[in-house]
């Protein structure tokens, strides 16, 4: 019986000396500064994206140096007035920022959820719409927004 409890012991702290040393990505805080908000995307998503594809620990498989990484790309542009990009086969977001009142609202277009607005004071809004051939479609009126287009 204590032979038991002492490996069930050995291995929660094994366990839990994994969990605690593994560093978790990022946290992702949008600024009215779009060069820093950007810089932080990518760096939440490319994390993301290397910490789903690390091998499990112990694993005996090694990843060859010449093989490509699965990065990601930012493409972003400023609204005013109506905005059409192109096509992004491997779209992942997009990302719609406007400014409201002394604050940064920000709203998220996926696949599963093609388009969103946001409403500003005055009636000021911004939209944006991932289209069916992966191309973004992007509106502000009254107010300037930023777009980030985020693609493999």
């Amino acid at each position: 019986m204590k032979l038991r409890f002492a490996a069930l012991a050995v291995v929660l702290g094994l366990t839990l000396a994994g969990v605690a040393a593994a560093e978790p990505c990022p946290k992702v805080l949008t600024t009215t500064e779009t060069s820093a908000t950007l810089r932080a995307i990518v760096k939440a998503v490319n994390c993301l994206v290397e910490s789903s594809s690390a091998p499990a620990p112990g694993s005996a498989t090694l990843r060859a140096s010449s093989e490509p990484r699965g990065g990601v790309q930012v493409d972003t542009w400023p609204i005013v007035g109506p905005q059409h990009t192109r096509t992004y086969p491997g779209f992942l977001l997009a990302i719609l920022t406007m400014p409201v009142d002394n604050a940064q609202k920000s709203a998220l277009v996926t696949p599963d959820s093609p388009q969103t607005t946001i409403r500003g004071t005055s009636g000021g809004e911004c939209r944006l719409r991932l289209n069916s051939d992966r191309s973004v479609d992007a509106l502000c009126n009254q107010a300037g927004g930023t777009m980030l287009v985020v693609y493999r």
